[in-house]
């Protein structure tokens, strides 16, 4: 991925890592638009450069307003139903509630100042125009700048057409091809050439990814070359009637069939398919099959999901360094962890390529067994010292996931169900419940006759509701979870139930109605599986016990958890042993030994991003801070687990008793600060510039022994 600003505050624009050539009215007309309209779009054909214009711009625009500007790239997304979780994840709004998301967003954004820019909206273009229309009516500090083949044709939106660069010897497309194609200070072409490469750009229409294909070809010939063989190619398309003439695939004929591609009377289109052309006959059908990823990949990805016949026996790593040279395909990342990727266009293209060669269905199946794969071996892995390595991964791959998913959906319900119930791991433990929840219910809806894989799904969902705080659901879930997983003497299947089901009694205020499941969860999973439900039943087993006073029982959850995770080097459930404990501290008057374990908790939550953990350790730490007599760090806790809480959703997981530990704690504070006092270190922590920043001076503070 491209490298992003690291000050979460002012938004996530990649930073430029080439030169920004002309296009300076373009920008200037997007910002003398915000001057009096909250929504402005740049719209043209693709390749034309919107991304780069808007980008420029919004970099400009970001430091006049509070909160920056924030990119939400959408080629990625292929289903309407995840605009909004994509807006989301952007701006780390994870509420994680049944409420509607678009309700979470307005309510997020109502009081915010910043821009976002949503890039590629041409395939969304009905429910862009939507969310546009909702949030700029809710948040009156929220501009949007957005980039389509086509307007979004709502009142007030301010169109920027984007046509081609100037031609011209001086002007903008020759001056962008020069510094693509000799962009290390390599001999430029002589005065004389000037003209060529002016010609060169106008026979391109002046569209800046065609220019930048061309610099890619100017590697392995010159411009009058080119030049030569581009005009040709022209003059062969205007006099076609109807069809170029026939491609044929040297070396792959008996694999490869012949592809009549309709004319289009487009510099780029020309281009790519020069492109196409230059290729060798497996970089051609290697381009097509890679169109089947709708994010970025790496070459183990490749490897699966290409490698079938007549690239089986191919050296993958050599076609895909020939794409990149021919600038076909990015790569980005460092050497040792490479990712590609496609630009839509191109993409496009190859997938054009995919559908006239027959592949199309067996490359989508191919692309969804491996991504099916990775889960399940996620979920394999997940419980182990790789954690924070299986989260970020994840997070990057999570386009593919979903297309996957989407795929799994689409073609064979019994595995959209083991796959989604793989996923439980990143749903759940990484913060992604509310997309979690919209997957597995759709894949149960799929399977209404319940077959034995539902089971595990529905539990898997109920630990979703109960991340949700909707206990009721989670109850309804893992009742006939319960029942299913009896029906087909699936162990695994009804621990999980079991430990669900007593994790929302304990919530409800019914820990000793809770004591029992979590004893027969826990047995079964040690049995037979699943560890996570081995692992996480000991924490909330052990808080079952300390909210009926049982300090003993306590103890002995949390150093049987410490028991089974400290040999492996797991660390998301094993940060709960110091949560539990923690608070175990503080129900026995002992708040100042509960800090420690409570920060412990928080640093491992805090490195595996797990926001969710990290709420419900915060609310413990401030009440640890109120009874340690240090209000002044109570009061700063208080404001930024309350801004945790407001990305999550329902506060302190809907728990009456953890709703009344706070109202009492914060009353104490209140009452020993002065209105002011609290009021500055209250905003200490909420106006953090994000959670994780904050969480992560907080740990600082309390290391150096601040009081």
């Amino acid at each position: 991925m491209a490298t992003h600003s690291n000050n979460p505050k002012h938004g996530n624009l990649p930073l430029e890592t080439t030169e920004f050539i002309g296009r300076s009215r373009q920008t200037d007309e997007v910002l003398e638009a915000f001057g009096t309209a909250r929504l402005v779009t740049l719209t043209g054909p693709g390749g034309i450069g919107k991304t780069r214009i808007a980008l420029r711009a919004a970099a400009r625009t970001a430091p006049g307003l509070a909160q920056g500007a924030w990119l939400v790239e959408l080629s990625p997304v292929l289903s309407p139903d995840l605009l909004e979780h994509t807006v989301a994840g952007v701006l780390g709004v994870a509420d994680q509630t049944n409420r509607p998301l678009i309700d979470v967003l307005s309510d997020y954004l109502r009081e915010r100042e910043l821009l976002l820019v949503l890039d590629t909206c041409e395939h969304l273009v009905k429910e862009c125009a939507e969310l546009a229309r909702t949030l700029l009516a809710a948040a009156p500090g929220v501009r949007i700048l957005a980039t389509s083949r086509q307007a979004l044709d709502i009142p007030d939106e301010h169109r920027v057409v984007v046509g081609p660069m100037d031609t011209g010897p001086e002007g903008e497309a020759p001056a962008l091809l020069r510094a693509r194609a000799w962009p290390d200070g390599d001999p430029a072409p002589d005065d004389g050439d000037q003209g060529e490469l002016a010609r060169l750009c106008a026979l391109l229409d002046g569209v800046p990814l065609a220019i930048e294909l061309a610099a890619g070809l100017l590697r392995a010939t010159s411009v009058d070359h080119l030049v030569h063989r581009l005009d040709e190619r022209m003059n062969v398309l205007s006099s076609n009637a109807g069809a170029e003439p026939p491609v044929t695939d040297e070396g792959l004929d008996d694999c490869v069939p012949t592809v009549h591609r309709p004319v289009r009377h487009s510099g780029l289109r020309t281009t790519i398919g020069w492109s196409h052309e230059w290729c060798t006959p497996q970089e051609r059908l290697l381009w097509a099959r890679l169109s089947v990823f709708p994010g970025s990949f790496d070459a183990r990805a490749v490897d699966f999901v290409c490698s079938v016949d007549p690239l089986a026996d191919c050296d993958l790593t050599e076609v895909l360094d020939g794409l990149v040279d021919k600038s076909v395909l990015l790569r980005e990342g460092p050497p040792d962890d490479s990712r590609y990727r496609l630009l839509d266009t191109v993409r496009e293209y190859g997938a054009e390529w995919l559908d006239r060669l027959g592949e199309s269905d067996r490359l989508r199946l191919r692309h969804r067994d491996y991504y099916r794969l990775l889960a399940h071996r996620g979920e394999q892995e997940w419980i182990g010292p790789d954690q924070a390595r299986w989260q970020a991964g994840t997070v990057t791959e999570l386009p593919n996931l979903r297309a996957a998913l989407d795929t799994c959906l689409a073609t064979e319900p019994d595995t959209a169900l083991e796959m989604a119930s793989d996923l439980v791991y990143f749903w759940f433990c990484c913060g992604h419940l509310r997309e979690g929840r919209h997957y597995t219910e759709a894949a149960l809806a799929l399977a209404p006759d319940r077959p034995r894989g539902a089971a595990r799904a529905l539990w898997s969902c109920g630990m979703v509701a109960v991340g949700q705080g909707d206990l009721e659901a989670a109850s309804r879930l893992t009742a006939e979870a319960r029942a299913l997983a009896e029906k087909y003497a699936d162990e695994p299947a009804l621990a999980g139930a079991l430990c669900v089901h007593a994790s929302a009694l304990t919530l409800q205020g019914a820990p000793d109605q809770a004591l029992p499941l979590y004893a027969a969860a826990h047995e079964q999973a040690a049995r037979t599986g699943p560890r996570i439900i081995e692992l996480i039943s000991l924490p909330v087993w052990g808080y079952a016990h300390m909210m009926l006073g049982d300090a003993d029982g306590v103890r002995a959850r949390v150093d049987r958890l410490k028991e089974l995770t400290s040999p492996i080097g797991e660390m998301w459930a094993g940060a709960y042993a110091d949560y539990v404990w923690g608070n175990q501290c503080i129900a026995q008057g002992s708040p100042a030994e509960a800090i420690a374990p409570l920060c412990s908790s928080l640093e491992a939550k805090c490195h595996l991003d797990d926001l969710y953990g990290m709420a419900v350790t915060l609310d413990s730490l401030a009440l640890a801070a109120t009874g340690d007599r240090r209000p002044e760090l109570a009061a700063r806790i208080f404001g930024l687990v309350d801004r945790a809480w407001s990305v999550l959703g329902t506060p302190h997981l809907g728990s009456p008793e953890m709703t009344e530990h706070r109202r009492t704690c914060e009353a104490a504070v209140r009452a020993a600060l002065s209105p002011t006092t609290y009021a500055t270190h209250y905003a200490e922590g909420a106006e953090s510039p994000s959670i994780h920043t904050g969480v992560t001076a907080l740990l600082a503070t309390l290391d150096a022994g601040t009081p």
